[in-house]
């Protein structure tokens, strides 16, 4: 496909902020992200490092699959223009969510390997003589190799990623598809990117004008009327650091709340574009797209693991058998020899069963 053809749906990017009217959604953003902040905030309160870690882990796990859900709702509303249900999306989230993980996993690990794989090269350059000429080649390619490799997670695989599993993509349909637009249409997905960017920049510009001109107004007013709590920011921070109230310290307390709670909220627009935007950008980038290459490519890969994986299992049953081997061999020679007849007397090992006198010893063995 020409890049004309790629780029010809960049403007109804500018339909991400129809995102907006996505009340649901927005509610659910919204919860997640004040969930995931009290949830912390709660167990902070212990005032111990496992209350601490706890909470963090708690509150990211809310926003996790609560961030998921509203891309799910995204997702369905990109397609179909209708999303479905808060509880249906959150359900799809719990079920699903983990992927995104996987494929992250997937991502970090083939990015160490290709590190592993410049780092022997490198190595293989300090042979004498042989090594500088082998590195003026080994520079550019290694540098390209990481350079693409880089760029096509930063601009692919972690925004897109997402929005595949939204889809209701496998792992392995995730893999494929991100790894087919990386190689297609890496050009046209960052200049999507870049005009997304540009939006939620535009947004965040309006919605911030909004709410610090607002703000500064009725801060204003409040230290006339109020007295005392002109600049909330630093008041506040300065009482809770004395830990004491001081004159006007519950206005001031509760302006420097009240002010964080209403920034936060205007963060959760620009967030919710972002999320649609992303949503539109992997729809159209896999409109078309030709992944027949790629899956043969994945499955003789995989292929090649498993016969590695079945090699390695091989060879550790072999060492396993050679080392058990020996026993046996020892367990039938004692057995042999116990069942050999024996004198009484010395009790020497009789060459013969029908011995009537012990060669040792010269004693009868048996009575006449």
């Amino acid at each position: 496909m020409k890049m004309s053809q790629q780029l010809k749906n960049t403007g109804s990017l500018l339909d991400a902020t129809e995102a907006l009217g996505n009340w649901r959604a927005l509610a659910l953003f919204a919860a997640s992200l004040l969930g995931a902040a009290l949830v912390f905030g709660v167990l902070a309160l212990t005032q111990s490092a496992f209350g601490l870690f706890l909470g963090a882990l708690l509150s990211w796990l809310v926003a996790f699959y609560g961030v998921n859900a509203v891309g799910i709702m995204l997702m369905d509303a990109s397609r179909s223009g209708q999303s479905r249900q808060m509880a249906a999306a959150m359900m799809a989230s719990l079920f699903s969510s983990h992927r995104l993980l996987l494929v992250g996993l997937v991502a970090l690990g083939g990015m160490l390997l290709l590190l592993l794989l410049v780092a022997i090269v490198l190595l293989l350059c300090k042979i004498p003589l042989l090594g500088p000429l082998l590195f003026t080649f080994a520079l550019p390619l290694s540098a390209l190799l990481l350079g693409f490799a880089f760029f096509a997670l930063a601009y692919v695989f972690y925004p897109l990623a997402a929005s595949a599993v939204w889809s209701g993509a496998s792992v392995r349909e995730t893999l494929v598809n991100l790894l087919a637009i990386a190689r297609q249409r890496l050009v046209s997905v960052v200049v999507k990117e870049l005009v997304l960017a540009l939006v939620v920049l535009v947004s965040a510009g309006i919605i911030g004008g909004i709410v610090f001109s607002g703000l500064g107004m009725v801060m204003s007013m409040s230290a006339g009327i109020l007295g005392g709590i002109g600049d909330l920011g630093m008041q506040s921070m300065a009482m809770m650091a004395m830990g004491g109230m001081g004159e006007g310290g519950g206005y001031v307390i509760a302006g420097g709340l009240g002010s964080s709670l209403l920034l936060a909220a205007a963060m959760i627009v620009p967030g919710l574009i972002a999320l649609q935007g992303c949503c539109q950008i992997y729809l159209s980038s896999i409109d078309g797209l030709d992944v027949s290459a790629t899956e043969q490519e994945l499955a003789r890969r995989q292929q090649q693991l498993e016969q590695k994986t079945q090699q390695i299992k091989q060879k550790i049953e072999e060492q396993k058998q050679q080392l058990a081997t020996p026993e046996p061999v020892a367990a039938a020679s004692n057995n042999t020899a116990m069942a050999l007849p024996h004198c009484p007397h010395c009790k020497a090992l009789l060459e013969d069963a029908d011995d009537r006198f012990c060669g040792e010893c010269g004693k009868p063995v048996k009575d006449d």
